[in-house]
């Protein structure tokens, strides 16, 4: 299944659609189109979308093929075939899709990659200059000495041993 980040893009024509149902499963559950396709691990707003945008009788074919395919398929003895026919009726026509364009979508998401790549490596320069100033500024660098150890006695406290039982 596709990222569902894209359901938002398509408007509420596409409820009716979704929502509608295509009769009930062998468990009594009602199964409307939008759980259908989600069953047969399909995007039902790109479905929907991609529905719209066909003819009516290849959109009647897709759904009759969904439909069929279903693992639990519908028990209510409509054939496939009429409720493909139901389904189309309900899709709206492609002058009055909402829909925005997946290519802007994804060139949107392109545009997003490429500024968090320029914040990403405008950070990596930023810290590199930090360590290079950091560096230049340590009183041992200049001398190439090696820092000076700690003391012992700043580091520990040595307490007096008890002579005697």
């Amino acid at each position: 299944m596709t990222h569902a980040a894209l359901a938002p893009l398509i408007g509420p024509e596409f409820d009716q659609f979704l929502g509608a149902s295509i009769g009930e499963d062998r468990n009594g559950t009602e199964l409307s189109v939008l759980s259908a396709l989600a069953r047969l691990d399909v995007d039902p707003w790109q479905e929907a979308m991609s529905l719209a945008r066909m003819s009516k009788e290849a959109a009647a074919g897709r759904l009759i093929a969904l439909i069929d395919a279903l693992p639990h398929e519908p028990a209510v003895a409509v054939p496939s075939t009429t409720i493909a026919a139901d389904l189309v009726a309900l899709l709206p026509t492609t002058k009055k899709l909402n829909v925005s364009s997946q290519d802007n979508v994804l060139a949107g998401a392109g545009a997003r990659r490429a500024q968090i790549r320029l914040a990403l490596c405008a950070l990596a320069l930023i810290a590199a200059v930090i360590l290079t100033l950091s560096a230049n500024h340590s009183p041992w660098s200049r001398s190439g000495a090696e820092p000076p150890a700690p003391v012992a006695a700043a580091a520990t406290t040595v307490l007096p041993r008890r002579s005697g039982p």
